[in-house]
């Protein structure tokens, strides 16, 4: 049988009680994102080491308690895949956690790959079959039905047995330290925040504009995201980018611009037309020049990147890290066109810092400056392959 649903002021005031004697917990929560501006909250699931609890946010019962119970320090919130679940309290709530541990972070750095799923990931640790086929349920339904209750409560069932077995390798490896840098990452409000400023970036072609046109649109896109978090709408349904594009290139100075353009007949641009003639007027004074950029890297330089991106693939192999965790090519690239004289200035300007520069910043500097050499060894089991040696 599935736990109750929990929705009632006093059943919440009762978990809340729970949740300050506890000193880790389990966390997950169900949302629909697909149409509204913030993701819509749907479920609550926590576990104990005692029980698994879900809760209704659509109930009578006031969660902000529960966040705040959750966010106290000296608890540990665990759970898998953890920014969209953390977004959702941040940004309903405003409140971000004290301390939380990202199974599938964790995964990444004991050989389990990048972004592993949930019921992979209980599988290969505890051998425990978690179903699929839930996930796009539809959560708003009342009463939830046992089926997706049972489905809700299982994703939090076994975390907590899964953050010991993973904590125990990762500290035989040393590698708490390296998880936990990660995972406080999480709690940054910054990586939940809409900036409408930026809101620009996420149009398509906006980047291939004339600088006129570049600084209609980014007023254009700003405009259409605080118009988006008013309405709750997902900024594209509320405006798509091609009618976005088209009036950074019309720019329409008065309110019979928009309405002698039969292309600019959307309801939206009609129903709001002040606000976009606004918009544009701001834009026009700030025309935003593309960036020239850098010019290519000669060739010579692109091998060395990519010879060090070798090493990087071996120190992820030899390790059992993810490599995507490691750095990206762009990013040496980058790093190398600077020249770097000393260790210091390639790993800062590498972007190594904390266990990836512990990891990576000597070795990869090393190669650099002829410390070490590459050579191909070969022998019956592996055959022929490259190798990595300090001189």
């Amino acid at each position: 049988m599935p736990p109750p649903v929990l929705s009632s002021r006093p059943q919440i005031a009762e978990l809340v009680d729970v949740l300050s004697r506890q000193t880790v917990v389990g966390f997950d929560t169900e949302f629909h994102s697909e149409r509204t501006y913030v993701p819509r909250l749907m479920l609550v699931q926590l576990s104990t080491r005692d029980d698994t609890y879900v809760v209704d946010p659509l109930g009578e019962g006031d969660l902000s308690a529960l966040f705040q119970a959750l966010a106290r320090p000296g608890l540990t919130v665990v759970g898998h895949a953890l920014k969209n679940d953390l977004r959702i309290v941040y940004l309903h709530f405003g409140i971000t956690m004290s301390s939380v541990f990202d199974t599938q972070i964790a995964a990444a750095f004991l050989g389990h790959g990048l972004q592993v799923g949930l019921s992979t990931l209980l599988h290969s640790v505890l051998g425990v079959h978690q179903p699929k086929g839930d996930q796009m349920s539809d959560w708003s339904q009342r009463p939830l039905p046992d089926r997706l209750v049972g489905y809700a409560a299982g994703d939090v069932l076994h975390l907590l047995r899964l953050y010991d077995l993973l904590t125990s390798e990762l500290a035989q490896r040393d590698r708490q330290a390296w998880v936990d840098q990660e995972c406080q990452e999480l709690r940054d409000p910054a990586k939940y925040e809409r900036d409408p400023a930026q809101a620009w970036q996420r149009v398509a072609g906006g980047r291939r504009m004339e600088p006129r046109e570049a600084g209609v649109l980014h007023a254009l896109a700003a405009e259409r995201e605080l118009m988006a978090a008013e309405e709750d709408q997902v900024p594209h349904f509320l405006l798509p980018d091609e009618m976005l594009l088209l009036m950074a290139k019309v720019a329409p100075r008065q309110r019979k611009d928009l309405e002698g353009d039969r292309r600019l007949s959307h309801r939206t641009v009609q129903r709001h037309a002040q606000r976009w003639i606004d918009a544009v007027l701001r834009g026009l004074e700030k025309p935003v020049a593309r960036t020239s950029g850098r010019p290519p890297p000669p060739p010579e330089l692109e091998a060395v990147a990519a010879l060090l991106m070798l090493l990087v693939g071996d120190i992820a192999s030899r390790n059992s890290i993810a490599q995507q965790l490691l750095v990206k090519r762009d990013t040496l690239l980058n790093a190398l066109r600077d020249n770097p004289r000393s260790l210091a200035e390639f790993a800062a300007a590498a972007e190594l810092h904390g266990w990836r520069a512990d990891l990576l910043a000597a070795p990869l500097w090393d190669l650099l400056t002829s410390r070490m050499a590459v050579t191909c060894a070969s022998d019956e089991q592996q055959g022929i392959r490259m190798a990595f040696q300090t001189r």
